[in-house]
């Protein structure tokens, strides 16, 4: 695995830039050649604040003729090898997210539809608390609920069982 230059915060999810610089930066120590098809994977990640099904990002990318499904897949696996996207869980299906994006979200286990915790200001206190008291220089975390999302809620008590 590549040896991350460390994040001492997650990058902004709104600066798509500095996510897209930190990943390229990434790909060159790590000597991955930026393809077509890679680096429309990591635009494709750097663009979204919650991780992505691989499926879904790889179905959207083919659609719009940048390349072939095949070439985004082996670009995900590349990318997860090298330690720049990370797997997060969710409805049984496989999706990634950025290694130095903000990790903290919440995911239906149905839909698999994620959303980004917005308020995290006690989480971050208690990574302060864990670094001063461990003497660890915390460079990543990862929180993730998962449960029904609203949507899923609704359909589920509308249909019988």
């Amino acid at each position: 695995m590549l040896a991350m230059r460390p994040v001492d915060r997650a990058l902004d999810a709104g600066d798509c830039r500095a996510r897209l610089e930190w990943a390229s930066e990434c790909c060159a120590r790590a000597d991955l050649q930026l393809t077509a098809a890679r680096r429309a994977v990591l635009e494709f990640l750097c663009a979204r604040t919650t991780p992505v099904v691989v499926e879904t990002m790889v179905s959207a990318l083919a659609a719009s003729s940048c390349g072939h499904f095949v070439s985004f897949y082996r670009a995900v696996q590349r990318f997860e090898a090298a330690g720049l996207v990370r797997r997060v869980s969710g409805a049984g299906q496989r999706a990634v997210r950025l290694a130095c994006a903000a990790a903290d979200s919440l995911v239906c286990r149905q839909c698999g539809r994620a959303v980004a915790i917005a308020d995290l200001s006690a989480l971050h206190e208690l990574e302060r608390r864990v670094a001063a008291r461990t003497g660890y220089r915390i460079q990543y975390h990862l929180l993730e609920f998962d449960g029904i999302c609203h949507r899923c809620q609704r359909v589920n008590t509308v249909l019988p069982s």
